[in-house]
């Protein structure tokens, strides 16, 4: 199985070194400094909590031509330069799968549209990472892993294919029959957690500490929820049911004392280099709070920090 990964940030990087530490045959695309920097010294992993550092050899190019043969490309970038992915997967005649992992509220109907409906995948990596300088910091205590399905939600031969390669890697796959609802509602949470983020000056501790923005982040939440469901979303993953049912007197607490977790400053660790990524998931989610009815004050105000 040849296997292209489509960025090179910390995400794409470790997975592409992940899959090539198993043998397959792997590719990843970079550019600049990154591109020349992998092809000199490999790709560099280390866990944010220390301990061993690691060198991956993986084969790198700087683009995807026309001609290039794979079985599968996965697209590692932010939803914010999807648009400048798309001519380059759409020119391509060889490579009949692209995987698109990450963030996406507006769901698959551009990359359907450009690419046709028996080449897309959609799906989400389960990992959290950040570049520290050339070496891919990445939480070693979580097991790698990736939600997938096809657009339409059925199980394919080419999904149990592509799941059983990834899970001989090491690398736990979820299958979803509706990947859609899925990315939506991964939105309908990330984007309050990162406006209350913002709102409290980056900083963790302020967040932590402040009542008031933990409870306007939950209730914006509970909004975009609302929102999906009037547009017919079922929520999931069946997880977050907590957050939309746990009464808020008991639900407040418990999410303060998550952001106390050791982990939550490795997941805010790429905030930064998200906050174009968020303006875009932001206006793409606007655009379903604007079709239903539902009133999103406490979004409204969060919403603001996801746009500065």
């Amino acid at each position: 199985m040849k296997i292209l990964v489509y960025g090179a940030g910390p995400l794409g990087s470790y997975f592409a070194a992940t899959l090539r530490e198993a043998d397959l045959d792997v590719t990843i695309l970079a550019r600049g400094g990154r591109l020349r920097n992998i092809r000199w010294r490999g790709i560099y992993l280390e866990p944010f909590e220390g301990g061993e550092r690691r060198r991956v050899k993986v084969a790198a190019v700087e683009r995807l031509g026309p001609l290039d043969a794979y079985d599968l490309v996965m697209v590692v970038v932010g939803k914010n330069y999807y648009y400048g992915v798309l001519p380059f997967l759409m020119a391509n005649i060889n490579t009949p799968n692209v995987l698109f992992m990450g963030n996406n509220a507006a769901g698959p109907g551009e990359m359907l549209k450009q690419l046709g409906e028996g080449r897309v995948l959609l799906g989400f990596p389960g990992m959290s990472g950040a570049m520290d300088g050339s070496v891919v910091r990445y939480m070693s205590e979580l097991t790698p892993s990736i939600t997938m399905g096809e657009p339409d939600g059925r199980t394919t031969e080419r999904l149990e294919r592509f799941k059983a390669a990834f899970e001989g890697a090491g690398i736990e796959v979820e299958v979803c029959d509706d990947m859609d609802s899925w990315l939506k509602h991964h939105a309908a949470v990330v984007l309050p957690l990162c406006g209350a983020y913002a709102r409290s000056g980056d900083d963790l501790e302020t967040l932590q500490g402040d009542k008031e923005g933990v409870a306007l982040m939950v209730g914006a939440i509970r909004e975009c929820f609302e929102v999906l469901r009037e547009l017919g979303h079922p929520l999931m993953p069946e997880r977050l049911r907590r957050l939309e049912r746990t009464p808020m007197f008991l639900l407040l607490p418990l999410v303060r004392r998550s952001l106390n977790r050791g982990e939550m400053r490795h997941v805010f660790a790429h905030a930064e280099a998200m906050k174009g990524e968020l303006a875009v998931l932001d206006k793409e989610f606007r655009e379903l709070i604007d079709s239903t009815s539902v009133e999103t004050p406490s979004y409204d105000e969060l919403s603001v920090y996801l746009r500065e």
